[in-house]
């Protein structure tokens, strides 16, 4: 579903046309246009509606004190919409949002019924890529971090390519492969990758509550091999 700015080139817009849908959303006015077929089935996709489905019971099963406690925690910590404006999201919006990132890649067991008393342990400075020295499509990854990582916590890494060359575009969106290592670990060696091309690469620091940093980038090439 792709969604813009300025629909219809009117900040008042409403309804529908040629497919189209122009509305107000959190994210201030849009427009928004199905795919077809909608129901795409993807890969990790039944695993996320099941997650979502439990969070929703779970936050059924919350005492009114538990929801105040996320809805002040969203307010507290707004996040970025798609356009990098901030934006506060919903006490539920916050629970499964924190929950998704624990349960399914932080691979915690126990959803959270309280939000994190405390800030994230740690998270990038610098993020350096390089080519390998291991086997031929490998890249070297290593970086400084702010704070102290903890065992418990990960890093988060995806990667984007292969690009023909270098460049400095936009490349958010294309972060399609992800690995982690833990939070005390600050190198990682990504391989298979193909030799003759570039690569974008970017890490961030997830904590084992759900919360997460600011993603660091960083490009290289993989080692050609002997």
């Amino acid at each position: 579903m792709a969604t813009v700015k300025g629909p219809f080139i009117s900040l008042e817009a409403r309804g529908s046309l040629s497919g189209m849908t122009a509305s107000i959303s959190v994210a201030g006015p849009v427009i928004r246009r199905k795919n077809a077929p909608v129901y795409r089935v993807r890969a990790g996709q039944s695993k996320i509606r099941s997650i979502l489905g439990y969070s929703s019971r779970q936050w059924g099963s919350l005492t009114q004190a538990q929801r105040d406690a996320w809805i002040a925690y969203a307010n507290d910590n707004p996040v970025q919409n798609k356009f990098g404006d901030p934006m506060t999201l919903s006490g539920i919006n916050m629970f499964t949002k924190l929950n998704i990132v624990a349960v399914d890649k932080g691979g915690s067991g126990a959803f959270q019924t309280t939000p994190p008393s405390t800030e994230p342990a740690s998270a990038v400075l610098v993020l350096t890529a390089a080519t390998g020295v291991g086997i031929a499509g490998d890249v070297d990854l290593s970086w400084t971090e702010v704070g102290t990582g903890v065992a418990a916590d990960f890093w988060e890494i995806r990667w984007a390519g292969p690009f023909q060359s270098p460049g400095k575009l936009e490349v958010y969106s294309k972060l399609a492969n992800t690995s982690y290592v833990a939070g005390n670990v600050l190198l990682a060696t990504i391989g298979g990758l193909d030799v003759g091309f570039w690569y974008w690469f970017a890490v961030r620091y997830v904590d084992q509550y759900g919360q997460t940093t600011n993603w660091h980038l960083a490009q290289a090439t993989p080692f050609i091999g002997v």
